[in-house]
């Protein structure tokens, strides 16, 4: 059954469009025609305006200013009567100047006349001569155009101009249409028809147009170029039968190669996502099993290539050998690498510098390639293909990987080379990150311990040793409440070494450093309980905080400390007590409910401090 032919669309005549767009062109030109002349036309009617009003002030100017001048309002009025009767004047104003009075005015406009910026409009003054060499102003005449002039004279203009401009594209409109129906259209219409009659079977009917042969223009061109084209595509369709025939032997042998493409790629995805899910097993191994982890993915690896031997050997420092890191075999026999180093490993490492992955199809081809010496390393196992990949980077050297299949198996498929490649790969970077984690642990490690010396010296005295002031700030507020809660009392020292001032100026701050260092670690022995702390809170100032002891026991604290500082014997020629280093000491204790915070008690010893110093110094006294 014949298919229905879709209706053809309704035609529409090409010289029918050619006169609408000639049409549109020619109103184009018209508007713009008209308006520029219509522009033109305002312009010499503007001027001719202005010139009838320079005119009228010519005329008026001797009349008028006589006029004035001998105050002859009859004759003004007549002139400005006269003047205001003149078609282009619209409005006219004559102004009298007088010295001894205001101006007055005269004016008299046209009926209807308004104010105007398009119509012209000129000003005069008037001046008068009354005797020769002499001159006065005497007013000012001011003429106004009549706007309505200019708009009639406008419109006749306008008639003519669009009239003639009408006429001339509507005759150019015709003539354009005849024209081209008689030299375009009719040929067109027969290449149309040509062309629609045109089949395979009918390539070889040439075009012809009746016109005159000598006419060598662009519908020759035409003519030859479809002719041409009607050539060209009997070529053509003779080519795409060939290609058809061609093209039809092809596409099964294409199906062929697409399906065992499509096999290669799902072999390949498959092996990259075993080397994703390996590089992520290393990635979260632990430092302590990673080696293991190692050899399990090594294993792994080996087995999805059908492998019974695995080899990575590790340069061995300091040597031009190798030694075996790990080694895999599909026996299950566990395998403990060889402490021996493997000389003789030359050849294999600088040809694996240059190409990176080593591919053999049996052990007599590695045979031939490499020195008997590196073949023997390699053929511990009876093995078929083999292969080798260097696991070097960035001028770091980690070693070579030997992968061995059965005998029997001597082939290297694409995806099997490029899951040794990732293999390669994943080691490689599965030893930077060994690297990695042992420096994380000895950098988490060196932390720790920089951490625990830096708390150590934010609470120590970096030249006594002793607690320091901020360290006995955080204990003193412990202490103090422990005391509140339990009932127990808390007895507070402050010690301050006589006359230090004057032991370092007479003796050095070196000296003075030293005395400092001597009398903290006599005080520091002459503390026996754990509990209690010795801090130094000042320059040569120290705390010493007693919980749980009575002011008995506080007072004979302090006395040994005072005592022990004494047999230092420090000399002090500076003193103003005794020839060595003395201390003095302030004692308070804790009263519950007359001591409302540790600021209080420290006040009080203080003070005690003080008083010890007024009566002589190297001396205790307890606070009242």
């Amino acid at each position: 059954m014949n298919p229905v032919a879709p209706a053809e669309p309704a035609t529409r005549s090409l010289g029918t469009r050619l006169v609408v767009v000639t049409l549109g062109f020619c109103f184009v030109f018209t508007l713009f025609a008209v308006g520029a002349r219509t522009l033109s036309a305002w312009n010499a009617a503007w001027v001719a305006m202005n010139a009838d009003l320079a005119l009228l002030e010519q005329v008026y100017r001797q009349t008028l200013s006589k006029a004035i001048w001998e105050m002859d309002r009859d004759a003004l009025n007549a002139h400005v009567d006269s003047t205001a009767q003149v078609a282009a004047v619209g409005h006219v104003a004559l102004k009298i100047h007088s010295n001894n009075r205001t101006p007055e005015v005269i004016a008299r406009s046209a009926d209807g006349w308004q104010a105007s910026t398009l119509a012209p409009t000129r000003r005069l003054d008037l001046v008068y001569a009354p005797f020769p060499g002499g001159s006065e102003t005497v007013g000012e005449l001011t003429l106004a155009g009549d706007e309505r002039v200019l708009w009639a004279r406008l419109g006749d203009e306008v008639k003519g101009i669009i009239t003639t401009q009408l006429l001339q594209s509507l005759l150019l409109a015709g003539l354009i249409m005849l024209m081209f129906s008689r030299t375009v259209t009719v040929h067109v219409q027969h290449i149309a028809r040509h062309l629609g009659q045109l089949t395979p079977d009918t390539m070889d009917q040439t075009l012809r147009l009746v016109r005159n042969p000598a006419h060598r223009d662009e519908l020759s061109l035409l003519e030859s170029g479809v002719n041409q084209l009607q050539g060209k595509l009997t070529d053509h369709l003779a080519r795409l039968h060939q290609y058809e025939t061609e093209l039809g032997a092809h596409r099964d042998h294409l199906a062929d190669l697409v399906q065992a493409r499509t096999a290669e790629l799902e072999s390949l995805t498959e092996a990259q996502q075993l080397v994703l899910s390996l590089s992520n097993r290393l990635i979260h191994a632990p430092h302590e099993s990673f080696e293991a982890c190692q050899l399990e993915c090594l294993q792994e690896v080996a087995q999805r290539l059908g492998a019974n031997h695995a080899l990575w050997l590790v340069p061995e420092p300091g040597q031009a050998a190798f030694r075996i890191f790990t080694e895999w075999q599909s026996d299950g026999i566990q395998v403990s690498p060889s402490p021996a180093p493997l000389a003789g490993m030359t050849h294999v490492p600088a040809r694996l510098a240059r190409e990176e992955l080593l591919f053999f199809y049996s052990q007599a081809e590695m045979g031939r390639s490499l020195s008997p010496a590196e073949t023997a390393v390699f053929t511990t196992q009876p093995v078929g293909a083999c292969a080798l990949a260097l696991l070097r980077s960035d001028g770091e050297d980690y070693g070579l990987l030997f992968i061995g299949k059965p005998l029997g198996q001597g082939e290297w498929p694409p995806e099997d080379r490029a899951l040794l490649a990732m293999t390669a790969q994943l080691l490689l970077h599965s030893v930077r990150h060994k690297a990695q984690l042992i420096a994380i642990l000895a950098t988490q490690e060196a932390l720790r311990a920089a951490n625990r010396q830096l708390e150590e010296l934010s609470r120590h005295d970096p030249l006594t040793g002793l607690f320091n002031r901020r360290h006995f700030d955080e204990v003193k507020e412990d202490e103090f409440q422990r005391a509140l809660r339990s009932g127990q009392p808390l007895s507070l020292l402050i010690c301050d070494i006589d006359y230090f001032k004057a032991f370092n100026d007479h003796y050095g701050h070196a000296a003075g450093d030293q005395c400092l260092r001597d009398v903290a670690q006599a005080m520091n022995t002459a503390i026996i309980r754990s509990g209690d702390g010795l801090a130094r809170i000042g320059g040569e100032e120290f705390a010493i905080l007693l919980p749980a002891t009575s002011a008995t026991a506080a007072l004979q604290v302090a006395e040994r400390v005072r005592q022990a500082v004494a047999d230092l014997r420090i000399a002090h020629a500076a003193s103003g007590v005794g020839p060595w280093v003395s201390i003095s000491v302030g004692l308070a204790q804790l009263e519950a409910g007359r001591t409302p915070d540790f600021d209080a008690l420290f006040e009080a010893a203080d003070q005690a401090l003080y008083r010890a110093k007024e009566k002589g110094r190297n001396r205790i006294e307890f606070s009242t």
